[in-house]
Order: C-alpha cells, then structure tokens, then sequence
C-alpha cells in the first residue's frame, strides 16, 4: 500500500520506520526538515510512571531495547537508550502521603540521602521507579535513517496543504504535532489539538565536584534529567501562548528556581542551551491515534510525552493500515 506521512517528527518517522518494514511503500512529506521541532528539543526521559503514563507507556518502553540495538544495527546511529531510575522527593507530609500510595520504592530520608547527597536538604523522602532515557535527536534521525534504507523517501521542506498534495496515496497518516488540526481541516476533518509550548534549559554542573545528580527527577510537573554527556536538562514548561515558540526570560527562569531547589549544587552550573517547542495538547491529555476516515489516519496529541510514546505509537498506526 502507498501510505504518505505527514510530519517527519519523532511519531512520524517511527510510523514510517513501522510502515515501511511491514511492507508498506511510505513517503514522508515534512515542511522543515526532521526532527525541526519538538522531537528535537526534549529532554529524553522515557519515564511512564511518574509521567503518569502506566498503560501505553509501559509498553511502549518495553519496546525501547529492541527498537534501539534494530537502529543501531541498521544506521551505525546510538541512540543513547540506557536505564535511569527517577526520583519523586516528598517536601512534607501531604507529598509524603501521596507519594507513598502511588506505587515505586519509598526511600526514606537516610536511604535518600546516600543515594543523592545533592538534593535539597529538606527532601524527607522519595518515591524511586525503575525507567529509562534516550536522545531524542539521535533517535528521530535514527529513525528518518531506517526508513531511508528500507526504501522511504523523506521530502523535507515540503508542506501538505491540500488533499491533492498526497493524492497518489492510498492512505494519509497525519502526524504533525500540533499543525494536525489546520491540516486536518483542509482535509474536512475536526482534529482537537492545540501547541503547548514546553521550554528546556541545559545546565553544565561545575567542574572538579561529583556530579550532582545520579537519578531523572520529577517533581509538579517538571524535571531534571542526567544526560550522558554530564549535562543536565531542566523542563519543562506547559504553555498556552499559541505557536509562540520563543524561550522567555520568565520560563527560564522559573525552570533555573526549580533546578537550584531541587538540587542546590545547580545554582553554580553553566547555563549551556536555552530552548523551546511546541507540542500537541489535547483535551484529556491523551493522544489521538485514530482512523479518522477511509483514507486518513490521525497520530497526534502526544503532548510531553512523544518520544516515550513513539514506538507504540507505530504499532497501534501499522495495526489500523495493515487491519482495516
């Protein structure tokens, strides 16, 4: 089947990936280049229990071991897929309750405190999850790569604006973020996304000192992750400001207050990279993986949660083409 995909993010590139090896004749149609947008401006962290992604997200990570030795494999591309256990710290009694119902390892504050001697000294505890990280640049092109080598062609800087754009397909799968719902439209369909920007800011921790953090944590909704380089990438926000992709002074800075409270040893660091990008919100915060008409299919809304969804994503979308 002749299947075009549009939007050459981290979804639309495993869709193709996906596609393309069950068979399928896939032709990427993307308005930038891969990997331009959100998918290349996350910070990594495949982490569906203190993202709250129990169901599709574990078992989209499960998926992860073999997706990455396969691209390894086949494009020489490391996609820096590893295990790293997060932490959820506990800063009083109402976060210690909550905490301790949700499920994971309790770590009490001595257990805590030899662990992660960096964190902030009143942390009384934590939750601990066995998750995982990758690069997410590294697996977008990882992906893009794959696909190539199995025969999809990437039309990079080629926008869909109309049905008549992909008309040779047989079947459309829209994946692209959050311009999914203008470019349903045109198509006559109703897609219920929206951008949500998400800001991100790299520290570098001073040299000649251990390193501050050893563990991904999460804590209200933002996150500091430990990338293999030393780095580490403080996010994110969640904002409605339209396709507004700009980082601002106010984002960033509330992003630096939580990683010096969390871990003060990151008030010393160097700030590397500032970024933003916006991702596709819906409604009840889960993503939209449906045929939404003979011909078209929608993989979109993933929001925060993209790259820990991607793989699983690629099979839900092969499972809709393949079954009708």
């Amino acid at each position: 089947m002749r299947v075009a995909v549009v939007g050459a993010g981290v979804i639309g590139c495993s869709v193709a990936e996906r596609l393309q090896r069950g068979g399928h004749q896939v032709t990427v149609y993307e308005r930038d280049t891969v990997g331009a947008h959100a998918s290349g401006a996350a910070a990594g962290l495949l982490a569906p229990f203190s993202e709250d992604e129990r169901d599709a997200g574990a078992r989209s990570l499960r998926l992860f071991p073999g997706l990455a030795q396969r691209l390894l494999e086949e494009t020489g591309i490391d996609v820096q897929f590893h295990d790293m256990d997060s932490l959820t710290p506990a800063f009083d009694p109402e976060d210690e309750t909550v905490l301790r119902r949700g499920g994971g390892r309790w770590l009490d504050v001595f257990e805590l405190r030899r662990l992660e001697p960096g964190l902030h000294p009143d942390c009384r505890g934590a939750v601990l999850f066995p998750e995982s990280q990758v690069t997410p640049p590294r697996l977008t092109q990882a992906l893009a790569a794959a696909a190539r080598g199995r025969g999809t062609e990437i039309r990079e800087h080629s926008p869909v604006a109309a049905p008549e754009d992909v008309e040779d397909a047989d079947l459309v799968v829209l994946a692209a973020g959050p311009w999914t719902a203008d470019l349903a439209a045109a198509f006559g369909l109703e897609v219920p996304v929206w951008p949500s920007r998400g800001q991100l800011v790299r520290l570098r921790p001073a040299p000649a000192r251990p390193a501050p953090l050893n563990r991904m944590l999460t804590h209200g909704g933002r996150y500091l992750v430990p990338k293999p380089d030393g780095a580490v990438v403080a996010g994110s926000t969640e904002e409605e400001v339209g396709f507004d992709a700009r980082a601002t002074a106010d984002g960033i800075r509330g992003l630096l207050d939580f990683a010096r409270r969390m871990v003060p040893a990151l008030g010393d660091a160097t700030v590397e990279e500032v970024w933003a990008a916006l991702r596709p919100a819906t409604f009840d915060g889960q993503p939209i993986i449906a045929r939404a008409s003979e011909r078209i299919i929608i993989a979109t809304g993933h929001n925060r949660n993209g790259i820990l969804l991607a793989p699983i994503t690629a099979e839900i979308v092969a499972g809709l083409v393949d079954g009708g």
